[in-house]
């Protein structure tokens, strides 16, 4: 279950629209990531790239799907720290949400 708002406003008055990454998206990303998946830091690298990639538009023109790693780089730069600090609560309590629901199950 998505808690993703089909859209957020940046302070600078960018808009970006956004969708949650399905299961195809997300291998994607995982194939994108290459060696990036093979480090300690490999879960913290597909949750940032995921938040990332969550955009599909800015100012309402469409974002393609990155399909390498430097691709997902230039979005981040398009982002920029507004953007990337606009989506993080997003993707924190999403994260928070189904650590609940983890526990829960317990």
């Amino acid at each position: 279950m998505s808690i993703l708002p089909e859209s957020v406003s940046l302070s600078d008055g960018r808009c970006l629209t956004l969708k949650e990454i399905d299961p195809a998206d997300m291998l994607d990303l995982i194939e994108a990531a290459g060696s990036a998946v093979n480090g300690p830091a490999a879960a913290t690298w597909l949750g940032y790239a995921e938040m990332i990639c969550s955009v599909t538009a800015i100012d309402g023109v469409p974002v393609q799907m990155p399909g390498t790693k430097e691709e997902i780089r230039e979005l981040a730069r398009r982002l920029g720290k507004i953007g990337v600090a606009a989506l993080h609560p997003l993707f924190q309590q999403e994260q928070d949400d189904e650590a609940m629901v983890a526990t829960a199950k317990n």
